[in-house]
């Protein structure tokens, strides 16, 4: 374009004339005719000059093989190496083999056309997706080095979609790490003196120790919970609670587990129970989002190539391509379980079809054709005294259905069995119901080996009105027999009858719970907040009294102001408690100056009587340091104060607190953080979840890391990604800004980290010297040309226009010897010398002064 201006310079002038408006139009069919065309030679010096090879084809991509990340209809997929290949139209396009298509989850049998494999010219078996399915696209985003394709929804296997591929997860490296939180509190109370007695000044102490430590060898994984805690006037003490091993089995989508376990189970009635022994169950985290939680099926006929879409008050939420015939949608996903789905299919001839889709799901509902069991067998664990820790097996299924869910579990000891069974069921506009029944039966030893057995059974209502906005939950259990026992009251109570010297009646266990009713009503109130009733009531055998509570509340705001207003009141062998509660609170400042916020609280209680807060907290550099500040007044107006001051650093997170009243002082330190040992050596860091990423920057200190809370990699380059998302894609940046003399090859690395895995991310940097120079020579250096530090085969700089080149990973103590390079042989090269930095310039921030250099 600039080309074509030069030579019709008449017509550019600084006002626009009908001429000069015709002279430029003259020259649009010319540039469209032209397409993405250019003189080559533009972009040299002379011919001989290095050619940047993305101006020569149609779409600004070179061909050659590269790492790309697949997504099919938005949705990743995996990363591969992909061969980019130039077609016939001098465009450069993915080559992707009918196994790889496959491999995708793409029907390449559903269409015809496919008997025989297309070959291009370089002997690569490759396949014209857009020629072979109709209605299929395919894009390149370079930026992102992200390949989308999209095919229509019959030529697509969702099963495909249910986890990511095994061959992309990352086990990790072998490790140590354990996660620690503890606190220190001391209370001092003043003595009380009168004319007749007195008391002295008591102090009193606890410290409370967590332990939580993850081990990785492989894909085992090895867990440890232990708490160490000290109260006033007492010795250590320690609560172990459980440790094992663990491996995930991909094949199986499960979860093994051997040591002090937990059981699982799929209803409501048995509960989990602690358990020394072995466990075999599926594992959800490895299967994709769409398949966790129930879905209803979307079915309907397409007349022509259309587009579905699908909103859930008024947001698209799903959107995909139809061709004609017969559909059904059921990888359908969204985060707002509950609310009623609006479908439109939108055909090639204009015409839509609109249509609504009820949709209430209950938590125990899984999706259309998915199992899920549990299997587990040891001894049962008992906490404190314990004369008898009896085997168990149990084992829990439940399967999916379009419309409801099925679920069944099993408990068989010595002593005792239970078994249940239930239904989770979509009932359309009605709402969603469930229903479970259980049955036990069990010898009771504290009865002279008698027989019994029970009954129980739940239900559960829910329904979201979308028109009003308002959701319904009831819950409740019809039934209890008398006889009715879960295998841990089972336990409890033969295990107390059979303590030597130990007596016990029945009353305690007269009083069990019989039925129980609940109730939960939301209503959103559209601009105005939002409203809340709850009740609930317990009956139980062996007493006529029964207890409630009933508590109801409305959110609103005033300007920045949330208000919240709240009431409630229980029952409970006669004794009644009615509280109202009130808390106001507001950000101060403007939108964007945070200057902290106050909040205030009203309470009154059964008696009448009145207690208040009044408290202020913020947030200063960078949400690293928070604070705050409060002041009460108790029913019988007294006053108190207290503050906290708490700081989350890159080692650990550490706070201190303090609080004073007529007579009382208190004080409280806490500190939390992770201790992780690798081969590479121990780090420091805040608190660690069960995955987490280890980084690696050699020789680089003090570069940032995404999802680290402010963490920067430290004196030898190493920091901690303390938590990392299981079977997901987890996408890890430095921050290029903080990298100072340090040059990243690449700044983000993408991972599919297994549960428990410590994945090793290891960046490639060169740390040292950057320059920008100034390369004169007798020969023609063109744009475009590579300079080399002598001994490396990886790029110190490009030389840009007029031969200014910037160089990084430079060695600033020494003289550098560097080659410019732009073809083959000795007359495309030339060499330089850079100088050692004088200690007077080695500044950091000096690198953008430029610097002339001969290059012969």
């Amino acid at each position: 374009m600039l080309l074509l201006l030069s030579q019709h310079d008449t017509c550019v002038t600084k006002k626009f004339s009908p001429v000069g408006l015709l002279c430029f139009c003259g020259l649009i069919p010319f540039q469209l005719k032209a397409g993405g065309d250019f003189e080559e030679a533009f972009l040299r010096k002379n011919k001989n000059g290095a050619t940047p090879d993305v101006f020569v084809y149609q779409n600004a991509i070179t061909p050659g093989l590269k790492t790309v990340d697949i997504t099919i209809n938005d949705r990743a997929t995996e990363q591969l190496e992909i061969h980019f290949i130039k077609d016939e139209g001098n465009s450069v396009i993915p080559c992707l083999s009918r196994e790889q298509l496959k491999s995708f989850g793409i029907k390449v049998d559903l269409y015809s056309g496919w008997e025989e494999e297309s070959t291009n010219s370089d002997g690569m078996q490759c396949e014209d997706l857009v020629k072979r399915i109709p209605a299929a696209h395919q894009h390149y985003e370079d930026a992102q080095q992200v390949l989308h394709i999209t095919v229509p929804q019959e030529a697509l296997e969702t099963q495909h979609f249910t986890m990511i591929p095994e061959k992309e997860w990352d086990h990790g490296i072998t490790s140590l790490r354990t996660s620690y939180s503890g606190y220190f509190y001391s209370s001092k109370t003043k003595g009380y003196k009168s004319n007749s007695w007195k008391t002295d000044d008591t102090t009193q102490n606890s410290t409370y120790v967590n332990l939580n430590s993850v081990g990785s060898l492989g894909a085992w994984r090895f867990y440890s919970v232990d708490t160490f805690y000290r109260n006033p006037g007492k010795s250590w003490e320690s609560n172990h609670d459980r440790m094992y091993i663990s491996r995930d089995f991909a094949s199986l989508r499960s979860n093994f587990q051997a040591g002090e376990i937990y059981t699982k189970t799929s209803g409501y009635m048995m509960g989990s129970l602690p358990l020394s022994g072995v466990s075999l169950a599926t594992n959800d985290r490895m299967l994709m989002d769409n398949q966790f939680s129930y879905a209803p099926v979307i079915r309907g006929v397409a007349r022509t190539n259309a587009r579905l879409v699908v909103r859930q008050r008024s947001n698209i939420i799903y959107s995909t391509t139809l061709t004609p015939g017969p559909f059904a949608i059921d990888d359908l996903y969204s985060a707002q379980v509950g609310a009623d789905l609006d479908v439109t299919v939108e055909e090639s001839d204009g015409q839509v079809q609109s249509f609504h889709v009820p949709y209430t799901a209950l938590p125990n509902m899984i999706r259309p054709g998915v199992t899920r069991y549990s299997t587990a067998a040891g001894k049962y664990r008992t906490q404190g005294r314990s004369t008898d820790e009896p085997w168990i097996t149990t084992a829990s299924l439940e399967r999916g259905f379009e419309h409801y869910t099925l679920n069944s579990s099993l408990q068989i000891a010595r002593d005792y069995q239970s078994i249940s069974g239930g239904i989770a069921w979509n009932i359309g506009s009605i709402g969603a119901f469930s229903t479970e029944i259980a049955h036990t039966r069990h010898r009771d030893t504290w009865n002279n080996d008698r027989q019994s057995e029970g009954s129980a059974a739940r239900f559960l209502f829910a329904r979201q009105f979308d028109s009003t906005g308002t959701s319904l939950q009831i819950l409740g259990y019809q039934y209890r027999s008398k006889n009715f026992l879960d295998f841990q009251e089972f336990i409890s109570k033969s295990q107390y009858q059979n303590i030597d010297g130990y007596s016990r009646g029945d009353s305690e266990w007269d009083r069990r719970k019989r039925n129980r009713f609940e109730m939960t009503l939301n209503q959103n109130m559209e601009g105005f907040g939002s409203l809340y009733l709850s009740m609930s009531q317990d009956r139980y055998y062996g007493s006529q009294s029964n207890s409630y509570s009933i508590s109801g509340g409305v959110g609103t705001t005033v300007g920045r102001a949330s208000i919240a207003l709240s009431l409630t009141k229980t029952q409970d062998n006669a004794n009644d408690n009615n509280m109202v509660n009130l808390s106001v609170s507001m950000p101060l400042g403007h939108a964007d100056q945070n200057l902290g916020s106050l909040s205030y609280n009203l309470n009154r209680d059964n008696n009448n009587q009145y207690s208040q807060s009044l408290g202020y907290s913020d947030t200063v550099l960078d949400n690293r340091v928070n604070y705050s500040a409060n002041l009460q007044r108790d029913a019988h107006g007294k006053y108190s104060q207290s503050g906290s001051v708490g700081y989350n650093g890159s080692l650990a997170n550490v706070s201190a607190g303090v609080g004073r009243s007529n007579g009382y002082q208190q004080y409280s330190a806490g500190m939390s953080g992770g201790v992780t040992m690798y081969s590479g050596g121990v780090i420091l860091s805040p608190a660690l979840g069960k995955t987490i990423g280890i980084v690696e920057t050699q020789g680089a200190s003090g570069i940032g890391v995404s999802g680290t809370n402010n963490a920067k990699t430290d004196y030898f380059g190493h920091a901690v990604v303390t938590w990392l998302t299981p079977y997901r894609y987890n996408t890890i940046n430095l921050d290029t800004a903080s990298a100072g003399n340090v040059e990243l090859k690449d700044s983000s690395r993408r991972v599919v980290p297994s549960e428990g895995a410590a994945v090793h991310l290891k960046f490639a940097t060169r740390v040292g010297r950057r320059a920008l120079i100034d390369i004169r020579s007798q020969k023609a250096i063109p744009l475009g040309a590579m300079v080399y530090l002598e001994g490396e085969d990886e790029e110190a700089g490009i030389v840009g226009n007029n031969g200014i080149a910037y160089l990084s990973g430079l060695d600033a103590r020494a003289d550098q010897y560097l080659t410019v390079v732009w073809g083959k042989g000795k007359a495309h090269q030339c060499q330089f010398i850079l100088p050692a930095a004088p200690e007077t310039a080695n500044n950091p921030d000096s690198w953008h002064k430029k610097q002339a250099v001969a290059c012969h």
